[in-house]
């Protein structure tokens, strides 16, 4: 994954974040507002472990800014086009250890994605 790929990503997840938890705190539901706690506690790691490695790698990187992408009232729709967003950035590399980190973020979002579709 080229440097560009991984600070738009960065973009994105930081993005996905800040949605996750507006929409925590608009659900009405337990389970929801749980859920979506979990991922925006989780990926505030997970973005900065990506983030200082790949700016080890290839120095300071220029994060955009990514414009709030989902109806908070439907936090599966956008978190699945959120990760559709990281899906298609993903590109693997010679450097298996950030194909790994990448990994780990998208097991959270369909870790996520599983428990707000089945334990509403």
């Amino acid at each position: 994954m080229e440097q560009e790929s991984l600070a738009k990503m960065i973009g994105i997840l930081f993005m996905s974040r800040t949605y996750a938890h507006m929409a925590h705190l608009k659900t009405g539901s337990f389970a929801k507002h749980k859920a979506l706690n979990g991922f925006y506690d989780s990926i505030v790691d997970l973005t900065d472990t990506l983030a200082e490695t790949s700016q080890g790698i290839y120095g300071k990187m220029d994060i955009p800014f990514t414009d709030m992408k989902g109806d908070v009232s439907d936090p599966i729709g956008a978190l699945e086009s959120h990760l559709a967003m990281i899906t298609n950035l993903n590109k693997r590399t010679e450097k298996a250890f950030i194909d790994n980190i990448v990994q780990e973020i998208q097991a959270l979002y369909y870790q996520t994605l599983y428990l707000l579709k089945e334990l509403d």
